[in-house]
C-alpha cells in the first residue's frame, strides 16, 4: 500500500485503482470479521471508510448499481432466457446460429454425461474452441455460461462455478464491473460463498449433505431441515442457487406449508441455535462477551449476599462513622466464643462502649460465627 492512498482504501485494504466492486467485496469481507456488538468503534470506522471509499470511486467513475436482483431470470436484456435453453432443441443440437452458444450448450451436455470430476477439463477444452473464433467469442461465451449457471440450466453449478471463476478471472479488479448485470450476480455469489465459508464446518457440511439429499430425492424425512434452509435462503439465495433449484425450494417449502401448526413449531424448535449462522469469529467473541458478563454478574450477586448478610447482622440502625483500625485482631478460640457470646447477649452489651471497641467487638463476633463457634457454652466444657 503506498503513502499516497486514500485512507478509506487503506482501511479496506485496496489499491489507488480499486473499483467499486471492489470497494464492495472488501467491504463485505471486513464486515464479517466485526461484530457491531461488541466492537461498535471499529464498525463505525469501517462504514465510514466504506461510505468515503464509494463516494471517492463515483467521483472517478460512474459505479454500477448497488442492488443485485435475486431474479437470475433478469440478468440482462440480452440475457439468455430459459426458453432459449429448452424450446425446440437439445444441447446436442441447439437452433442457434451463435458458435459461442452452440459451444456453451455443448459443454453443458457434456458436463451432465461426464459428471463433476471432469468439469474443468471440459470447460478448458471448450475454451479452446471458443478462442479459435472471432476476437469476441471469449467474452460472449462468458456471458452464456454465466446465463447458463444463473438459470440453472446446467449440472454440477458449484463446480462449473469454480472452474468457470479460475478460466474467466474473475477476481481481477474490473473485470466483473464490465460483465454489467451479469458480473453483479457473479459477485453476489462469490460474496455470499465467502460469507458461507465463515460459518462452522460442521454446520456447513451437514447442511450441504442435506442438500444433495433434497436434490436426489425430497421426502419427509427432510422436513425437519426446512427451517434450517429458509434461513439460509435469506442469507445466501444467488451462493444456495448453485446447490438447490428452485423447483427443489419450492417443493420443499409447499411440503412444510401442508404440515399442522404443531408440527411446524416442532421442526422449528428442533432447528440449530442462532450462533450457528453466525460466523465462527462473531460467535465466539459474543460468547466471550456472555462469559465476561455473566462473571460480573456473579461477582456481583455474591457481593450482594455478602453485604446484605452483614446487614442482617449487624442490623439496619443507622450508625455514625467509625474510625479505621489497622490492628489486626487474633482469632477466638472457641471459649473465647462462648464468652463473648454472652458478653453481647446483653440488651445494653454495646451501650457506653467507645465506636471502634464496639466495631472490634462485632468483627470478633462474626469471625466466631463464621468459625462455627457462636452459641452459648457448653455445659462441662
Amino acid at each position: 500500500m503506498t503513502a499516497g492512498t486514500p485512507w478509506h482504501l487503506q482501511v479496506l485494504g485496496l489499491p489507488g485503482y480499486a473499483d467499486p466492486v471492489a470497494v464492495r467485496r472488501a467491504y463485505a469481507a471486513a464486515l464479517r470479521q466485526i461484530d457491531p456488538e461488541t466492537d461498535p468503534a471499529g464498525f463505525g470506522r469501517l462504514r465510514e471508510a466504506y461510505e468515503a471509499a464509494r463516494a471517492w470511486c463515483e467521483a472517478g467513475a460512474s459505479e454500477p448499481p448497488l442492488a443485485v436482483s435475486t431474479d437470475v431470470g433478469a440478468l440482462r436484456d440480452d440475457a439468455l432466457e430459459p426458453e432459449e435453453v429448452t424450446a425446440g432443441a437439445s444441447p446436442d443440437h441447439p437452433p442457434v446460429t451463435d458458435n459461442t452458444l452452440a459451444l456453451a450448450m455443448d459443454f453443458a451436455a457434456g458436463v451432465g454425461t461426464h459428471g463433476a470430476g471432469q468439469v474443468a477439463a471440459l470447460l478448458a477444452a471448450s475454451l479452446a474452441e471458443v478462442r479459435k473464433q472471432y476476437i469476441d467469442a471469449p467474452g460472449l461465451y462468458e456471458e452464456h455460461l454465466i446465463d447458463l449457471v444463473a438459470l440453472q440450466r446446467i449440472g454440477h453449478r458449484v463446480d462449473v462455478f469454480a472452474a468457470a471463476e479460475e478460466q474467466f478471472h474473475w477476481h481481477e479488479v474490473g473485470h466483473l464491473a464490465a460483465l454489467g448485470k451479469r458480473g453483479q450476480w457473479v459477485e453476489k455469489v462469490l460474496s455470499e460463498r465467502d460469507a458461507w465459508n465463515e460459518l462452522g464446518t460442521d454446520q456447513r457440511h451437514g447442511w450441504l449433505a442435506v442438500f444433495a439429499r433434497a436434490e436426489t430425492s425430497l421426502d419427509t424425512s427432510l422436513l425437519r431441515h426446512w427451517p434450517e434452509v429458509a434461513r439460509l435462503r435469506e442469507s445466501y439465495p444467488a451462493w444456495l442457487g448453485l446447490h438447490l433449484s428452485r423447483d427443489t425450494l419450492r417443493a420443499w417449502q409447499s411440503m412444510f406449508d401442508a404440515q399442522s401448526p404443531s408440527s411446524q413449531d416442532m421442526y422449528r424448535r428442533m432447528a440449530l441455535p442462532d450462533s450457528a449462522f453466525l460466523p465462527v469469529g462473531v460467535a465466539r467473541a459474543r460468547e466471550r462477551a456472555r462469559g465476561r458478563s455473566s462473571s460480573w454478574l456473579a461477582v456481583l450477586v455474591m457481593s450482594m449476599c455478602v453485604g446484605i448478610g452483614h446487614l442482617v447482622f449487624n442490623g439496619f440502625a443507622d450508625k455514625p462513622s467509625v474510625p479505621y483500625d489497622p490492628t489486626p485482631l487474633p482469632a477466638d478460640t472457641p471459649r473465647q466464643c462462648a464468652d463473648l457470646y454472652l458478653e453481647l447477649d446483653a440488651p445494653d452489651a454495646l451501650a457506653g462502649r467507645a465506636p471502634v471497641e464496639a466495631e472490634r467487638l462485632k468483627t470478633r463476633a462474626d469471625r466466631c460465627a463464621r468459625a462455627g463457634h457462636w452459641h452459648p457454652p457448653v455445659p462441662g466444657r
